[in-house]
């Protein structure tokens, strides 16, 4: 189904060029479309099923869902889960949607995770694949070491409420470090909550409700010190534009939590805190340690590529299935 996230167009990508044959049409009605292709194909692979029930006829499409899993295994069709979150991050149906997690746990062949900490009950199943990078090395901007940014924190990427911006607006107002730095926050916004953002923004906060071009955010990234992550550290495991900031190739302020983690302990370009209160802390830390090695940030993005993505996928199933590598693959999603 079509979806304002390209991470299912990205990854249709990578199988194709990995030798795949991939389902590549966008069907208007996508579960009707999942339940009528799915047991002709050798592997589906699902994204954010979880998010089934808050959908028009949700529960109605569970309880199908419910007994097409177990269906799908009797037709020997592998099913792969990509698990993005830890839980959903819609509210509605929130018990539902837990117990679609805990199924596919049960019925899934294989589960792709992009960080440690993503909750797995059986990690015998579980292949951990960093997010991918949509960046290609030659894309890095390198470092300015004479420049004075005049940006102090930047958020960025589709602003909704689990990202946790107005939480820490709030807290903002509270900080003295925070009250007079100035932060820049862009991005893509439901009106209601945009009016939340708007009430508690003090005046060092720039709010732009728009989606933001890639040559305006080079742009950000070059006038910025540092870009601020604030996600609820209880749903979280990966992000995308945790992986598209590293274009910017400056240091990343973060939650302890996911791929952030990951990132802190093994690459060592975020800097992690517990709760907002640590944020004037790490600016002080590292207000001259804010540029990112040039290096390692252009061989991680190249280890990571949607390509490689699609590689590791195909010797998961070579090696565990002995599938054919022009499997016929149907990827459903619910954005």
């Amino acid at each position: 189904m079509g979806s304002q996230n390209p991470y299912i167009d990205h990854l249709k990508q990578a199988l194709d060029e990995n030798g795949f044959e991939v389902d590549r049409s966008v069907a208007r009605r996508a579960f009707a479309d999942f339940l009528r292709k799915g047991l002709f194909s050798d592997t589906v692979i699902l994204n954010w099923i979880e998010n089934l029930p808050s959908r028009r006829f949700g529960i109605l499409q569970t309880i199908f869902l419910m007994v097409w899993l177990p269906l799908l295994k009797i037709f020997r069709v592998k099913i792969i889960w990509i698990k993005h979150n830890k839980v959903s991050h819609t509210k509605k149906w929130f018990g539902i949607s837990r117990m679609i997690q805990q199924t596919l746990e049960r019925q899934a062949d294989h589960i792709i995770v992009h960080a440690t900490d993503a909750g797995i009950t059986d990690p015998a199943k579980t292949l951990l694949i960093p997010h991918p990078s949509n960046t290609l090395p030659e894309d890095i901007l390198p470092p300015n070491p004479t420049a004075s940014p005049a940006i102090d924190l930047l958020i960025w990427g589709s602003i909704l409420p689990y990202k946790g911006i107005l939480e820490f607006l709030r807290y903002a107002k509270t900080d003295p470090l925070l009250q007079h730095l100035s932060i820049h926050i862009i991005g893509k916004c439901a009106p209601d909550y945009w009016r939340q953002l708007q009430q508690q923004a003090g005046s060092n906060i720039t709010l732009v409700n728009k989606f933001v071009q890639e040559e305006e955010l080079h742009h950000l990234f070059q006038q910025s010190r540092f870009i601020l992550f604030t996600y609820n550290r209880q749903s979280v495991i990966a992000s995308g534009v945790l992986a598209d900031s590293l274009v910017a190739c400056k240091r990343i302020i973060a939650p302890d939590c996911g791929a952030f983690r990951d990132m802190a302990q093994q690459q060592h370009f975020v800097s992690l805190f517990d709760d907002f209160a640590a944020i004037s802390s790490l600016y002080r830390e590292n207000y001259n340690n804010y540029n990112l090695s040039y290096t390692e940030v252009c061989e991680f993005v190249a280890q990571n590529s949607w390509y490689n993505m699609g590689s590791k996928i195909k010797k998961l199933l070579r090696a565990k299935t002995a599938i054919p590598l022009t499997n016929r693959i149907k990827i459903s999603e619910t954005p």
